[in-house]
């Protein structure tokens, strides 16, 4: 595995979320390395998809600072999230369901699409030369992703569960991350998708973009990241390499309900 830079891509300090009465997210303090492929896990409630929603401009955090790629980014929404180089798949597989798997990998190009809608009606030369290598641009992660162009003008949402995973992957990348952040890309598929994903997810990382993994299969965790975060009840719990997280006794009791 690639060590990850020194220098960390994202900084979350002190970050607290509550809603209302709850605190979801507690104190939690995470860096993320410029070569990175890190994992977040915890068991079901930890509040990996709340820290996955601040890191992404969904959730503003009550408390705390975030740093990406040396500027603070509190506050901008997430449109400002994404313009900066972040961007996401969902737990629950988040595809339009009368768009065409091109149309939907072309959605996440909007943040980079510089043509405005006047240049377009009127056909300008600039507009169209844009438009023609945004959709160049999409049939080449497409083919990333494992998807050939035959799928291309199919319905998304007909595809299978994993091919639409795929979709969500192209989609995110198409804005040119800087980090992807995967919420559960591997729930639901077998032994053999998940090996393809897993494959797909390094070499993503290859093409020096950073990866946040949020995942259950402990095996596939073990074997693609190259550090793990830990929470608990919304609090980090362990940080470190997979193998010294995964071999403390209080991660196995948080996993394994074991006395710790």
């Amino acid at each position: 595995m690639r060590a990850p830079s020194p220098t960390p891509l994202l900084q979350a300090r002190a970050i607290t979320v509550r809603f209302g009465g709850l605190e979801a997210v507690g104190n939690l303090d995470m860096a993320i390395g410029r070569n990175a492929i890190h994992g977040l896990i915890g068991p079901n409630g930890a509040g990996k998809t709340t820290v996955l929603n601040v890191l992404t401009g969904f959730v503003r955090p009550t408390e705390g600072e975030l740093v990406f790629d040396g500027a603070e980014i509190g506050g901008i929404g997430v449109n400002g999230f994404a313009r900066r180089g972040l961007a996401r798949t969902f737990q629950n597989i988040r595809l339009f369901g009368a768009m065409t798997v091109l149309e939907s990998v072309l959605v996440g190009a909007h943040q980079r699409f510089s043509a405005n809608a006047l240049s377009l009606v009127f056909g300008r030369r600039a507009a169209r030369d844009a438009e023609a290598a945004m959709i160049a641009r999409a049939y080449e992660l497409l083919a990333f992703v494992g998807l050939g162009a035959e799928v291309a003008d199919r319905v998304a949402t007909t595809l299978s569960y994993g091919h639409q995973r795929r979709v969500e992957i192209a989609r995110a990348l198409i804005s040119s991350p800087k980090l992807l952040l995967l919420d559960e890309p591997l729930a639901g598929m077998n032994a053999v998708e998940k090996a393809e994903i897993a494959d797909l997810v390094r070499q993503v990382r290859a093409q020096g973009i950073a990866v946040l993994l949020i995942e259950h299969d402990m095996q596939v965790v073990r074997r693609l990241c190259d550090h793990l975060t830990v929470l608990e009840y919304g609090r980090k719990l362990a940080d470190g390499p997979p193998e010294e997280v995964l071999a403390d006794p209080a991660v196995q009791a948080a996993y394994l309900g074991r006395a710790r």
